[in-house]
């Protein structure tokens, strides 16, 4: 802050001119604005440099959806628009421990959220965990005193027994309608904790014990399927994901340790999986787990804001922080390979929780987005679904992440520019050897929730165009681009 001292002359002028008075008039003190630091950022767009795609983002619905339910019919539907129909969702994503026939009511509740979300988005597919293993297929075992629920690797039929519940999870959603295009096998095996170590088995050799649910049970699921005497219902064979490690590290481990040691384990896999609740702004392991898994696509199965990410700097309230979290976390994944990212939690009933996207408490007059499902919807959601990365140079900025998407045969490129520091950003972008025509920018920050805050468009192309990144700011612009 300024402070400007000024002597007893200019104080009876100015006392003169504006009728004021003093008993002292040894000096008066004024204050002038804190100044305002503004840094200044180039990019430079690579339009032509397209890089994997990104088809949507996916979201789980696990957790509270008596809370759901408990809301009216008319908030239930606006729930559902600003999960699918407002968001560019692709995917949701259940965990389920019983059999159909155990609460035939709990799979009708499940089965008509995703059918009401098939209303609004009918290309959205399903994703069934099956890591949480029903009564009849654990047994107790003691591990340094304390009592663990394990699967039964000891019954010689056990992955016999897994391969016949995944067989009628699925029957159970078809039965009420519901396809299910994905089974994600297992869920962060890599999780230090001695509940997860010994829950698939093997007495807590846990990479072989899941190893062994990809070679055994997977293929005899499989096998049941394209049985026709089993499968009349005609259910379709479902994409296989994994291993859904908690951290990015955990699941170059697995996937290592499958081409390794079970080349026919890595080939069950279709659809490669991680999260990143921990380490997840490492850039360096998605890129190594894209160059790993080949060919095969790379998913973020589940995470949420405020963990995982590299924003300890960052001193804004949570609300906020989870905007900038949640941003760091998917620019990390998505610029480096991955194609689908997903959230944990569709909805909790707290006032704010980083784990879900929308408030709902119980009996809620109706849904309340968190202020992070703006930024969700801002970086999922405003470039067209299966647009390419695409590439960009800019100087050293540590504090900023940058991602940029374009779809091939658009004249639209779409950059998410977001500012993880206290100060403003100019922030200019130029477009390789093209011009820009036009461009809106839509801004999470302190004081907006995903408002669009300037457009404009030019009667003549320009090489490139400046706009301010205010501080802790998701910006998503829109830039339409010429070739002249």
């Amino acid at each position: 802050m300024k402070i400007l001292i000024t002597k007893v002359l200019l104080f009876c002028l100015i006392s003169s001119l504006i009728g004021c008075s003093s008993d002292d008039p040894e000096e008066i003190i004024t204050e002038e604005p804190d100044e305002v630091v503004i840094e200044k950022q180039k990019i430079t767009l690579n339009t032509e440099d397209y890089q994997h795609q990104f088809i949507g983002g996916g979201v789980s619905i696990g957790l509270f959806m008596g809370h759901h339910y408990s809301m009216n019919e008319v908030a239930q539907d606006k729930a559902i628009q600003l999960m699918v129909k407002d968001c560019n969702m692709k995917y949701l994503q259940d965990y389920i421990q019983i059999y159909p026939s155990d609460d035939p009511p709990y799979f009708d509740r499940r089965a008509n959220y995703i059918k009401a979300a098939k209303r609004y988005r009918p290309e959205i597919e399903f994703s069934l965990v099956g890591n949480k293993f029903p009564d009849d297929l654990m047994v107790e075992q003691i591990v340094d005193g304390e009592p663990l629920q394990v699967l039964d690797t000891e019954d010689p039929e056990i992955y016999n027994r897994l391969a016949n519940w995944f067989f009628e999870l699925f029957k159970g959603f078809h039965d009420r309608g519901v396809s299910t295009e994905i089974l994600n096998v297992v869920n962060e095996p890599d999780l230090d904790r001695k509940f997860r170590k010994y829950h698939y088995g093997l007495n807590g050799d846990t990479k072989e014990a899941v190893a062994r649910i990809f070679k055994y049970a997977v293929p005899k699921f499989k096998e049941m399927l394209n049985d026709p005497a089993i499968n009349t219902t005609n259910m379709p064979v479902p994409l296989i994901m994994g291993p859904s490690t908690i951290s990015p590290n955990g699941g170059l481990d697995y996937i290592q340790f499958f081409k390794r040691e079970h080349p026919d384990v890595w080939d069950q896999i279709d659809i490669v999986a991680v999260h990143q609740y921990i380490n997840g702004a490492n850039e360096q392991v998605f890129r190594l787990i894209k160059n790993e898994a080949g060919e095969k696509p790379v998913y973020q199965s589940e995470t949420h804001a405020l963990k995982g990410d590299a924003l300890g700097f960052v001193t804004a309230d949570r609300p906020l922080k989870a905007v900038l979290s949640l941003s760091n976390l998917f620019c990390t994944a998505v610029r480096n390979g991955v194609s689908s990212w997903w959230y944990f939690e569709n909805n909790y009933p707290n006032e704010f929780h980083p784990g879900g996207l929308l408030s709902v408490p119980w009996a809620a007059p109706e849904p309340v987005p968190y202020k992070h499902y703006y930024a969700f919807k801002q970086l999922t959601s405003a470039q067209p679904d299966s647009s390419h990365v695409i590439t960009h140079e800019t100087g050293n900025n540590p504090n900023s992440e940058i991602i940029a998407f374009r779809k091939k045969g658009q004249d639209t490129v779409f950059v998410h520019f977001s500012n993880y520091s206290q100060d403003t950003k100019e922030v200019s972008i130029f477009a390789n050897n093209l011009k820009i025509k036009g461009y809106a920018i839509t801004t999470t920050d302190e004081e907006n929730n995903g408002v669009l805050i300037a457009s404009e468009e030019y009667q003549s192309a320009l090489d490139s165009i400046t706009f301010s990144a205010g501080r802790y700011s998701v910006n998503s612009l829109k830039i339409s681009i010429v070739n002249e």
